[in-house]
């Protein structure tokens, strides 16, 4: 068993915090540019951008709050610090944070793979629906848990389910958008290998990455679950999957529509 000390308790916290609100920073940063630049986008896909900044803001003011009550209104008597109830409000935007990227990519997977494979973004788009309903109940039981080891003992599965269920959505839309995107470089070699080498790459930075942090999280809540090391590395995961996959997602969409133009397979495709 590790020794729970303030160093791997709030300090780990006060780290991941302190990391959630510079991504939030970089998320904003990706909104701007995308509503100033791309002001004739898809009304459908602005809104998209509209709704994730603004649970991106709430969630940030949750775990800034969370980090406050633990380092200043608990300062001296970490004993007392027992209750989380921003921290499960935080656990629920994350949720839904979450499952609006993997439904914006498995709208993709959707409309750009053929039958039968297209079926994949339906399955990806339902286990997303699934995983963002388990993250508001997770994040209802932080609220009324009264304490932290009590939540993990009642939740510790449903925990381990919906982090590692959210690394194989990533890993499954990665390696299905791959797929087609090598397939397509194949056919259209000579006209569009320069925006299917692009697409590809983002791909699998894209899939690789949340996959990673949120296998990060199980690892360390499996290992460590009387500290806060998870908690510190999960509250920066939500901000994490939007400046890598989400916002950047929706500015990148547009910003290659010139290349598309080159191979109207990939339009035709759903791009």
């Amino acid at each position: 068993m590790v020794q729970v000390t303030v160093q791997n308790t709030l300090g780990a916290v006060q780290l991941g915090t302190t990391l959630a609100v510079f991504l939030f920073g970089l998320v904003t940063l990706q909104y701007h540019y995308y509503l100033q630049r791309y002001e004739d986008d898809r009304r459908v896909f602005r809104l998209l951008a509209d709704v994730v900044w603004f649970l991106e803001l709430l969630h940030t003011i949750c775990i800034v709050g969370e980090t406050y009550r633990g380092t200043i209104l608990f300062y001296g008597n970490f004993l007392a610090y027992q209750r989380y109830p921003f921290m499960g409000a935080a656990t629920m935007l994350g949720g839904l944070i979450t499952m609006l990227i993997h439904l914006f990519f498995s709208m993709r997977v959707w409309k750009a793979l053929p039958t039968p494979f297209r079926y994949i973004g339906g399955l990806t788009g339902l286990a997303a629906i699934v995983r963002g309903a388990g993250a508001v109940f997770l994040g209802v039981r932080v609220i009324l848990a009264k304490t932290l080891q009590e939540y993990r003992e009642a939740n510790g599965w449903l925990i381990r389910t919906l982090l590692l269920s959210g690394a194989i959505i990533d890993v499954v839309i990665a390696a299905s958008m791959l797929w087609f995107l090598v397939s397509k470089r194949e056919r259209d070699l000579h006209r569009a290998i320069r925006l299917v080498d692009h697409l590809a790459a983002f791909t699998i930075r894209t899939g690789l990455l949340t996959s990673l942090a949120a296998l990060s999280v199980l690892i360390t809540f499996q290992l460590m679950p009387e500290t806060f090391v998870w908690v510190g590395i999960y509250v920066a995961l939500a901000k994490l999957s939007t400046a890598d996959k989400g916002c950047e997602a929706l500015w990148l969409k547009a910003r290659l529509r010139s290349l598309l133009g080159q191979c109207q397979g990939l339009i035709g495709a759903g791009w």
